[in-house]
């Protein structure tokens, strides 16, 4: 890849309200992290001519008016335009899209908000971006949890999502695999421990390497996700390296040294960890479309899984240059 300097900061008032945007983009939650960074920017009179929140039918059936989900509609802007959407059909949803094509250039400033929405959509989104769109860069944000929810208090009780998984190929990223080829599976780390083994049956790889964030968000992080996914992480045949959770480049690289290392191999990725390890790997495999990216669609996705908010994070991602 050819060498950039990459640019992620912390967010504060001082740097947000540098800024200004044509669209800003995020998704509908009732987690508390939701809205911090649409709070900020109002809080700084950041300047954005539309905002574009979707809005997740899987997430508002069953929530009343008082639900944290609809707190987006207090906060004071004027023009928050709802997507009607559906997490299992993005490309139903991103259709919509397309009428503001005409108000999209190469140039436009384009804020992304990948704090509450799944994988699979920002992967799409992004994609989307650059390939239909030609937008030279984005600007992401992310706001991390100050904690994950452990129903019964213990760590093997987290889930994200609910009901039987199917395991598919992220639209547009589904690589190419030719006859013979080794496959080697690359496991993005995350709490839920029943997701990385849905994933590993099902691809059956010749070989596999898990990355786990480290430093995590906070120093237990790190030894809980090993802990969750133990019974894929003691096979002394699979291969544990490291990336920080918060920093998408890092994740980059991992990636990037563990397809030097593989070469004439068929890789699969299923990002699994953290939103900023996830958005390395989707950089990743649009620099690397031969790569593809798996993810397991559950049945249903819990509303709420992290409790507060810690660091925001605003990363400058050049997708001119992937």
């Amino acid at each position: 890849m050819n060498k950039v300097i990459y640019e992620m900061e912390l967010v504060s008032g001082e740097i947000i309200k540098k800024d200004s945007f044509d669209f800003f983009l995020l998704a509908g939650g009732s987690d508390f992290r939701a809205y911090e960074i649409l709070k900020l920017m109002k809080s700084e009179n950041v300047p954005i001519e539309k905002i574009l929140l979707f809005d997740f039918l899987e997430r508002v059936q069953g929530i009343d008016k008082n639900d944290p989900y609809n707190d987006y509609q207090s906060i004071g802007f004027s023009n928050v335009l709802p997507i009607q959407c559906s997490i299992k059909d993005p490309n139903s949803c991103l259709q919509k899209l397309i009428p503001l094509e005409s108000k999209l250039t190469s140039a436009s400033k384009i804020a992304l908000d990948i704090s509450c929405f799944t994988k699979p959509f920002f992967f799409y989104l992004i994609k989307l971006f650059k390939e239909r769109f030609k937008i030279h860069h984005i600007t992401v944000f992310y706001t991390e949890p100050q904690s994950y929810l452990f129903p019964h208090g213990v760590f093997s009780s987290y889930r994200s999502s609910t009901g039987p998984l199917s395991i598919l190929e992220i639209p547009g990223f589904i690589g190419y695999e030719a006859r013979g080829e080794k496959r080697v599976l690359v496991i993005l780390l995350g709490f839920d421990g029943d997701l990385s083994k849905e994933i590993y049956e099902d691809i059956s790889p010749s070989e596999t390497l898990v990355v786990n964030g480290f430093p995590g968000y906070a120093p237990k992080f790190k030894d809980i996700s090993m802990i969750t996914n133990e019974k894929l992480t003691s096979d002394k045949s699979v291969k544990v390296v490291f990336s920080r959770a918060n920093n998408p480049f890092e994740a980059f690289n991992v990636l990037e040294s563990i397809k030097k290392q593989n070469e004439n191999s068929f890789i699969n990725i299923a990002p699994l960890g953290t939103k900023p390890m996830a958005l390395g790997a989707c950089l990743f495999a649009l620099f690397y479309p031969e790569v593809r990216v798996v993810y397991p669609l559950p049945e249903t996705y819990e509303n709420v899984t992290t409790n507060k908010c810690w660091n925001s994070w605003r990363y400058l991602i050049p997708l001119s240059l992937v």
